[in-house]
């Protein structure tokens, strides 16, 4: 087993990105609310809708943030690689994509 620092690294940055996008998912589902406030008390269906965006949009955050702590662990390398690809349109998610694809070996 080869012990390199690509694996910490790119866990790192999946939960970085992790995190930047679950704060622009919070930004969005408060804009969201706001928007339907603003056009009357929000109905059933409005709050139904907005409870399916918000789990879809969180979605990649989460599996950012778990595949990170998989990749810090040296566990699972395909969860940690799932969880940089989520990350993709931030640009970190490619640092962290190329990193575990050079440091495939260092995983259990």
């Amino acid at each position: 087993m080869v012990r390199t620092n690509k694996p910490v690294i790119a866990g790192w940055l999946d939960i970085v990105a992790g995190i930047i996008w679950l704060f622009f998912v919070v930004l969005l589902i408060l804009i969201l609310i706001g928007f339907s406030v603003g056009f009357g008390t929000p109905s059933g269906v409005t709050q139904g809708r907005l409870w399916l965006v918000s789990i879809t949009f969180a979605l990649p955050g989460i599996l950012a943030i778990a595949g990170g702590l998989f990749s810090i662990r040296r566990r699972n390398w395909m969860l940690a690689l799932i969880g940089s690809i989520c990350v993709v349109p931030l640009g970190l998610g490619i640092i962290a994509v190329v990193l575990l694809a050079q440091s495939r070996n260092a995983f259990n």
